[in-house]
C-alpha cells in the first residue's frame, strides 16, 4: 500500500513552521486518522489519504481556482438576451421566465455547460448558427417557448446530457439528427405536438430519462405503415440504459393501439427499469407487465378518450399528477383481477367512469392495502364508498388511505355501509384529507362510529351535495359528550341548500384553522363548541349569512368576537378564485407572524359587521 512515513510528513511541517514539535504533530496526525480523514498502515508508521477524500478535495480546489461565472437574469421582463460579451465567460446562464424573442446568431462561448431559456413565451425562432461555438453545452432547456423548429448547430452539441423541451405546443417534429446527441442522459418530449419518435432515437444509448407526448390523433389507413409507427419498431430495446419512460398518448390515436403489444415487449427488456408511464387501452394488456413491486409506474387503462372540458377540480388533477404508482381505470366494467393485481403494488387508484361497481371495496380490500390516495369519478353504480359487507374478513378497510377524493357520483348515499365500526380500528384511520363534490343522493357523511376513526383528518371540503342536513349523523339514544376530530384544521361547505347544523352541535377540538361558507341559506345557526378555539384564522362567507347568523349558546360555550376574522365572498367573482386569494393571504399571515405571537386574527377582514346575536 503506497502511502507517506510520518516521521517524514512531520518533519515537512516543522520545516514549513506548521507545528512546533513532533508531539504536536503526532497530534494532529492521530484527530485525522480518528476522523477518517487519514488511514493508518505498517503499525502506525505510514500514513495515506482516503480516496474519497482525495477526490473530494480536488474538486474543491479545482472549484476554488475555476470558480463558476453565473448569469442569472431570470425572472426580470427582458425583451433582448445580453449582448455578446456577457456570453464570452459564463459558466452558466439563467435567462428563464422572460420575454425575449430574439438569441445572438452565434455568441461564443466556450466555457458554457448550462444554459436556462424556459418560459420566454415570445421566443420561436433560435439562428442556425446559435449553439456553433458552445462546444462544452450540457443542459440545455429550453420548455414552455414557443420555438417551431431546432437549428442544426443544436445537434453539434455532442457534450449534451439534458435536453428539456416539455410544453413547446407548437414543436411537430423530432429531427432525425437527434441520434447525433450521443452522450444524451435526460430528453423530456412532455406537452409537444409531434406524432413520432424517428429511429435515430435509438442511437441514444446513453439515455436514462426519455419522457414523450403525442397528442394528436393519426387514424384512418396510415395507422399500420411501419413508416407511420408512433414510435419505430426496436427503439426502445435499444435504449438499454433506461431507467425511466413516460409515453403519454391521445387515446384516440389508433396507431397505438395497434402497436402497443410490441412496445410492451421492448418495455420490458429494459432491465434498469424504475419508472414506466403508459395507456393501456384494454385490460388484458396488463397481464404482460411483471416486476411492479420494485418499480414506480403511472398506467391509464381502458377506453380513456379526450374530454373537451374535464370535470375534475384543477386542484385534485394536478395532486394526482404529483403521486407515484398510480392506476387509473376508465370506462370499466367488471371486476378484473389483472386490476386487483396492479392495486396490489399501487399507492394510487383514480376510479373514473366505473360502469358497475357499486362500491370501492368491490376492488377487494386485500387488494388495496398500500393505497394512500384515491379519486372516484362519475361511477353511478356507487352506492357507498366503503361496503363492509362486501368482504367477509372485513377488519381492516383502507388503513393507509390518506387522501379521497369523490366527484359526480350520482347514487351514492353514505361514505361507509355495513357494520359499524368500534373505536380504535385501524380502518381509515390516516385519513387525512376529504372531498365530496356533486353527489346529489348523499344524505350521511359521518356517523359517531366513523368520526371516532378519523383521528387523523386535517381538511374536509362539501360542495353541491344538497340533500345534507349535517355532517355528522347523530344517534336517536343519548350518548355521553365528548370532543371529536382533534386534528381538523380546514373545513369548506358550499352549495348546501338543506344544511342546517354541521356537526350537530357536537363539539370539535380547538385546532380549526379556516372555516369557509357558501351559498348555505338553511344553515343560520352555530353552536360555538363546532367552531371555537384559539387556532381559528379565517372565515368566510357572504355578508348576508354572515350578519343574519345566530348563535346557540345552550351548550354553555360563549363566541369570542369572530368578525375581525371574518372574510365576505363576492357573489360576482368566481368562488374558487377567492378561496385561493384568501388561502394565499392566510400563508402569507403565518409566514411572517410567529405561531406564538398570533394572539389576534390571522387575516385583516374586509369589512366588519355587527356582534352575532345569542339564540
Amino acid at each position: 500500500m503506497e502511502g507517506t512515513h510520518k516521521v517524514d510528513l512531520l518533519e515537512r511541517w516543522m520545516q514549513k513552521d506548521l507545528i512546533g514539535t513532533l508531539d504536536e504533530g503526532e497530534g494532529i496526525v492521530q484527530q485525522l486518522v480518528n476522523a477518517f480523514l487519514l488511514e493508518s498502515f505498517q503499525k502506525g508508521e505510514s500514513i495515506k489519504m482516503l480516496d474519497e477524500v482525495r477526490k473530494g478535495l480536488v474538486k474543491f480546489y479545482e472549484a476554488e481556482m475555476n470558480p463558476v461565472l453565473l448569469v442569472k437574469l431570470d425572472g426580470r421582463g427582458l425583451m433582448e438576451a445580453p449582448k455578446r460579451e456577457a456570453w464570452e465567460k459564463a459558466n452558466e446562464m439563467h435567462f428563464m421566465s422572460n420575454k425575449i424573442s430574439k438569441l445572438p446568431d452565434n455568441p461564443n462561448c466556450p466555457l458554457l455547460y448550462a444554459l436556462f431559456l424556459q418560459g420566454n413565451l415570445h421566443l420561436r425562432v433560435i439562428s442556425l448558427s446559435f449553439f456553433r461555438f458552445m462546444p462544452i453545452l450540457q443542459i440545455l432547456n429550453l420548455s414552455r417557448t414557443k420555438i417551431k423548429s431546432l437549428p442544426q448547430s443544436l445537434f453539434k452539441l455532442v457534450q449534451l446530457r439534458k435536453f428539456i423541451l416539455r410544453g413547446c405546443e407548437l414543436f411537430k417534429e423530432l429531427p432525425v439528427e437527434i441520434g447525433e446527441l450521443c452522450h444524451l442522459e435526460i430528453l423530456d418530449l412532455e406537452e409537444t405536438e409531434i406524432t413520432k419518435l424517428p429511429v435515430t432515437v435509438g442511437k441514444l444509448a446513453n439515455l436514462t430519462s426519455l419522457k414523450v407526448s403525442f397528442n394528436l390523433p393519426v387514424n384512418g389507413n396510415r395507422k399500420n405503415d411501419p413508416a407511420n409507427r408512433i414510435i419505430p419498431q426496436n427503439v426502445i430495446s435499444r435504449l438499454s440504459q433506461l431507467e425511466e419512460l413516460s409515453i403519454d398518448v391521445n387515446p384516440e390515436d389508433e396507431r397505438w393501439n395497434a402497436s402497443i403489444k410490441d412496445i410492451l415487449k421492448e418495455v420490458f427488456c429494459l432491465n434498469r427499469l424504475h419508472f414506466l408511464k403508459l395507456h393501456l387501452p384494454e385490460v388484458f394488456l396488463l397481464n404482460d407487465l411483471r416486476n411492479l413491486s420494485w418499480m414506480h409506474f403511472k398506467f391509464i387503462v381502458g377506453n380513456n378518450l379526450k374530454r373537451i372540458i374535464t370535470r375534475l377540480p384543477h386542484a385534485s388533477a394536478i395532486k394526482f399528477e404529483e403521486q407515484e404508482s398510480c392506476l387509473k381505470y376508465v370506462n370499466g366494467v367488471g371486476i378484473s383481477t389483472e386490476i386487483k393485481e396492479v392495486l396490489r403494488h399501487a399507492t394510487v387508484f383514480f376510479l373514473d367512469r366505473h360502469l358497475t361497481a357499486t362500491s370501492l371495496s368491490k376492488f377487494g380490500v386485500k387488494t388495496m392495502e398500500n393505497l394512500k390516495f384515491c379519486i372516484l369519478q362519475e361511477c353511478n353504480e356507487i352506492e357507498a364508498v366503503v361496503n363492509a359487507n362486501d368482504e367477509d374478513d372485513g377488519d381492516v378497510i383502507l388503513h393507509s388511505l390518506e387522501y379521497l377524493s369523490v366527484h359526480y357520483l350520482r347514487n351514492l348515499r353514505s361514505i361507509w355501509k355495513g357494520q359499524s365500526l368500534p373505536p380504535r380500528r385501524s380502518s381509515i384511520l390516516f385519513l387525512k384529507v376529504l372531498k365530496l363534490y356533486s353527489c346529489p343522493q348523499l344524505t350521511t357523511i359521518f356517523t359517531l362510529d366513523l368520526v371516532q376513526n378519523l383521528n387523523n383528518l386535517e381538511e374536509l371540503v362539501v360542495e353541491d351535495c344538497p340533500k345534507i342536513n349535517s355532517l355528522l349523523l347523530r344517534p336517536d339514544k343519548p350518548i355521553w359528550k365528548r370532543w371529536y376530530l382533534p386534528k381538523l384544521k380546514k373545513v369548506s361547505l358550499h352549495y348546501m341548500p338543506k344544511l342546517v347544523s354541521v356537526f350537530g352541535g357536537e363539539w370539535i377540538y380547538q385546532s380549526l384553522e379556516w372555516l369557509s361558507f357558501y351559498d348555505c341559506p338553511s344553515l343560520k345557526i352555530l353552536s360555538p363548541g363546532e367552531i371555537r378555539g384559539p387556532a381559528l384564522k379565517v372565515i368566510s362567507g357572504e355578508v348576508e349569512w354572515w350578519s343574519a347568523l345566530k348563535w346557540n349558546e345552550s351548550k354553555g360555550l360563549v363566541p369570542r368576537d369572530l368578525d375581525g376574522i371574518f372574510i365576505p365572498i363576492d357573489r360576482d367573482i368566481d368562488l374558487r378564485t377567492q378561496l385561493v386569494a384568501i388561502n394565499d393571504q392566510l400563508q402569507a399571515q403565518m409566514q411572517i407572524t410567529e405561531p406564538t405571537k398570533q394572539s389576534g386574527p390571522g387575516v385583516e377582514a374586509g369589512t366588519r359587521t355587527k356582534q352575532k346575536q345569542l339564540a
